[in-house]
């Protein structure tokens, strides 16, 4: 996952309180408060948290982010991703081999009248 925040910042970018981070990691407060203080934190836990935070944990998503159900590439904080756009990719790259091809014929076709007029 790279360098993370530390616990308590994960928290406080999740804005949850001790006891929602707690339940949000499946632990009891007493333990969430020992990894605040004296315990190493679940490394499953860190990732849950880091995943609500809006870091994705997965190499080649690094830099990422998700906010509020949009995704944003690195370095970018507005007009993220919404779902629907991630859905349609497949078609939009359809629709451009479809102009593409349709530009190569057209240019095919404009190169062959362009001989035959020079032919004729």
């Amino acid at each position: 996952m790279g360098n993370l925040p530390t616990l308590p910042s994960l928290q406080l970018l999740c804005g949850f309180s001790n006891q929602e981070a707690a339940h949000f990691c499946f632990v009891s407060p007493e333990t969430y408060r020992r990894w605040l203080h004296d315990r190493p934190a679940n490394p499953t836990a860190i990732r849950l948290l880091a995943i609500r935070a809006g870091f994705l944990p997965w190499p080649q998503w690094r830099g990422w982010e998700i906010h509020e159900g949009f995704l944003f590439p690195p370095g970018v904080s507005r007009n993220g991703l919404a779902p629907g756009h991630i859905n349609g990719l497949p078609y939009w790259r359809e629709l451009v081999r479809h102009y593409q091809r349709q530009d190569r014929e057209r240019q095919a076709d404009a190169l062959g009248a362009a001989r035959r007029a020079g032919l004729s």
